[in-house]
């Protein structure tokens, strides 16, 4: 009786020791990823979901390029990516809602309103001067995202089309690039999410509508892109929570 105690009060002490002398690995939280034009839209979803939670966010939020963004979700280094046009052939995609995409100028500009076929011939440079569309003699400037940003390609083939960007365009990295770059030139246009349009812009009408949360649900608003949460396959908790907020939040 004395041996068998004393074997398991040795026991006792080895468990002991070897809890004692172990460091618990730290589990990092998910990632979700997504693109720099993108990344207002994430950050303004983000804070409104927190205030839902008794908690801080369950998750990190990172900012890349698309290929990038494709690449660190591929490895594994990121659970989830939230982009616009075609997910990766064979991937989970969930659509996340309709994004709108703003025409910005300078708040002095006078132009209040502009057709589609107006913003191809500023952004193409078949209109160099804002008086060819009723503003004041002053040339144009076109400010678009660096080529592969998904927002500029679905500007290109909502708005471009076949029409080629001046040679003279800026080229802005990011969405608070983008605001700087027009907020600085009087004669400037740009494109932005609408969650990302700063007070020292100026949207104007596109075809006589303004983008708005009612004219993007309704359809009328000429200028939007659906974007789609994306990764190999399904993500868990807490990713898939934060998806299911967003989608029931665009209802």
């Amino acid at each position: 009786m004395k041996r068998r105690l004393a074997v398991a009060g040795a026991l006792a002490m080895l468990l002991l020791a070897a809890c004692s002398g172990s460091t618990p690995t730290a589990v990092p939280p998910p990632r979700l990823v997504s693109q720099p034009f993108y990344e207002p839209v994430l950050v303004e979803w983000a804070v409104a979901y927190r205030d839902t939670l008794t908690a801080s966010l369950p998750f990190d939020l990172d900012t890349r390029t698309r290929d990038e963004a494709l690449d660190r979700v591929e490895q594994g280094q990121a659970g989830l990516m939230v982009t616009s046009g075609e997910p990766p052939a064979g991937w989970f995609a969930t659509p996340l809602g309709r994004l709108g995409l703003a025409v910005v100028v300078h708040p002095d500009n006078p132009v209040r309103d502009l057709s589609l076929d107006e913003v191809r011939d500023l952004f193409s440079g078949l209109s160099d001067s804002w008086d060819d569309v009723g503003g004041r003699e002053l040339p144009v400037q076109p400010v678009l995202p660096l080529p592969g940003e998904p927002i500029g390609e679905a500007f290109s083939t909502l708005v471009l089309g076949e029409a080629k960007p001046w040679p003279g365009t800026l080229l802005a990295p990011t969405a608070a690039a983008m605001a700087q770059l027009v907020a600085e030139e009087p004669g400037a246009i740009g494109i932005l999410p609408l969650a990302a349009v700063p007070e020292t812009l100026r949207s104007v009408r596109i075809e006589g509508i303004l983008p708005g949360a009612s004219t993007i649900a309704s359809g009328t608003y000429p200028l939007t892109v659906s974007l789609v949460a994306t990764a190999p396959s399904e993500p868990g908790s807490p990713l898939r929570d934060f998806l299911v907020w967003i989608q029931s939040q665009a209802k």
